[in-house]
């Protein structure tokens, strides 16, 4: 119980609610057969209390049917919320790692579809199932005591049996099981080898020595089959001689003691009721404990997930700030052991326009993606934010400073406008200056309020896609903006709308760019300073005249 409560989180006080409804409902549904017993005994005597007894029945029957239908919405409703819960934390969990890959993504998915819906439903609501069943034993075995202590024996003895035997028996079935699919998988296995020679058997002139295999492979599934089919059948036996015994039993005894008038008929009955009452819940509960030790392993690895620290995080303890200078010192990567970088030095200070160029492959996205700490950090060299290696700053202070835009930007699975503030408050002045000079009105209207599928996605151009990203970015406002051939599907008017609004936006605050372009003529205009990588795959600063 306390593990589950730990476990709860948000959803503590309705799970108790839910816990105290189902325990109300199992009481009802005990007394149930307890005043139709009484209601009988009062007809048959002709007893003056048969109306009211009457009215008590259908009252409670009422409160029965109420207190179900409120049982089952409350339970679906906490398995809603704690899966709701556990998505979200599992989620925050996951998203504060850097390492995940491709496989991992998917094993997540797979994890948050498939699991954990798996724990809110047998571990959580079996949590209040099993004391549902255990309320439900206890209230139908307190009435069963309260008409006739012999009785109560008599059907709780019974009722462990019918549990207790055919469990003994399914576990001696077991290896029968195991049999079973040993012999299913060997024919597999013969059916699959014949099948994937068969020109060669037919070349070998032996199809009569391959039919003989499969044949006998198959005579393995028959015999395992039969001999587990003989375990299930001696189990549905038994249960059902308990059943009957149980019955029997029951009527004898009832009988008896009502000869000896210690109990009535009316009695009698409620007996007969109270038995199918508590034969149910002894059978659910194990398969209930059953189901929760299915999903302790999966449970531990959701504990593991959400307890995990950010990745690295521990050990981050600088701080970003306001850009006064990001430098490039001595780096080099390997990707494959091909070079890609090789003792790359350079300086890029706050209120300053850079470009990057060389030839395709020469390693320009490669040090841009380095320096926005997307994909694999395993550099040689430093890059210092400031003075500070940025593998030592916090991600999430780094990323409030640093805004990348690539050639082939991400959008999400929302509406345009969420797109672009990304749930930030952007001032509506700000917000519209952006929209108007990156030509996005149009866009928006289209769009309006609708999310960006799969679909509607496929509809965007190219330029449209980036001008979207580049908004995102400048409302952001970072201290260093990083565009690696960001406007390679803009037009040339564009282009020169957007990097006017870039200048304007980015160096009145002191940001500084950082531009991959290869319109070099059209970019190299607004910016300070030019790097460029030659064929060994170094950056060297262009002179150029005038500046």
């Amino acid at each position: 119980m306390k593990k589950t409560l730990s476990l709860l989180d948000k959803n503590k006080r309705f799970f108790l609610l839910t816990l105290l409804v189902g325990i109300v409902y199992s009481a009802i549904s005990v007394a149930i057969p307890t005043i139709s017993g009484r209601l009988i005994t009062s007809v048959v005597a002709d007893s003056a209390n048969r109306t009211r007894l009457l009215c008590i029945f259908l009252l409670i029957s009422l409160f029965q049917l109420c207190f179900a239908e409120l049982d089952e919405y409350m339970g679906n409703t906490l398995k809603i919320r704690q899966k709701k819960q556990m998505r979200r934390n599992a989620f925050h969990a996951f998203s504060a790692q850097d390492s995940a890959k491709r496989e991992d993504i998917s094993a997540f998915v797979s994890f948050v579809n498939n699991d954990i819906p798996s724990v809110a439903e047998q571990y959580v609501l079996g949590t209040i199932d099993m004391i549902k069943c255990m309320s439900i034993l206890a209230f139908s075995a307190l009435s069963l005591l309260y008409i006739h202590w012999v009785l109560a024996l008599v059907i709780v003895g019974v009722s462990l049996l019918i549990v207790a035997l055919p469990n003994t028996m399914r576990k001696r079935g077991g290896a029968a099981r195991k049999r079973y699919s040993g012999a299913l998988a060997n024919y597999n296995t013969t059916l699959r080898s014949i099948l994937d020679g068969l020109r060669l058997v037919k070349a070998y002139r032996c199809r009569k020595y391959a039919a003989e295999s499969v044949d006998s492979a198959d005579d393995g599934i028959a015999r395992s089959e039969m001999t587990l089919l003989k375990y299930q059948l001696v189990t549905q036996g038994i249960t059902t001689a308990l059943q009957v015994a149980k019955t029997v039993l029951i009527l004898l005894i009832g009988l008896y003691l009502i000869s000896k008038k210690e109990i009535d008929v009316g009695s009698l009955v409620a007996v007969i009721q109270l038995a199918e009452v508590i034969s149910a819940p002894i059978e659910v509960l194990a398969y209930l404990r059953h189901g929760r030790n299915e999903v302790l392993p999966i449970l531990a690895q959701y504990q593991s997930m959400i307890g995990r620290k950010p990745e690295g995080d521990d050990r981050r303890t600088a701080c970003a700030g306001a850009l006064e200078q990001l430098a490039v010192d001595h780096l080099s990567y390997r990707a494959e052991e091909l070079a890609i970088l090789k003792d790359v030095c350079a300086r890029f200070t706050a209120g300053r326009k850079y470009l990057i160029t060389g030839e395709s492959g020469s390693g320009k996205s490669t040090l841009l993606r380095l320096i926005a700490q997307i994909g694999d950090l395993q550099y040689g060299g430093r890059i210092l934010y400031n003075g500070h290696e940025i593998r030592t700053i916090p991600y999430g202070a780094y990323y409030e400073s640093i805004c990348p835009v690539f050639q082939e930007p991400y959008l999400f699975y929302a509406t345009l406008e969420d797109n672009i503030c990304v749930g930030r408050p952007i001032p509506r002045d700000i917000y519209l200056d952006v929209i108007r000079k990156l030509n996005l009105e149009y866009l928006l209207d289209r769009y309006h309020g609708q999310e960006l599928t799969p679909e509607r996605m496929e509809t965007l151009s190219g330029g449209e896609r980036q001008r979207v990203a580049l908004a995102r970015c400048l409302l952001l406002r970072p201290k260093l903006l990083i565009l690696d051939e960001a406007t390679s599907m803009l037009d040339v008017s564009t282009q020169a709308n957007l990097l006017a609004l870039v200048k304007a936006q980015m160096v009145p605050g002191g940001g500084a760019v950082l531009f991959i372009s290869h319109d070099r003529a059209l970019t190299e205009f607004y910016c300070d300073t030019v790097y460029e990588f030659d064929e060994d795959h170094q950056l060297k600063e262009v002179q150029r005249e005038g500046l």
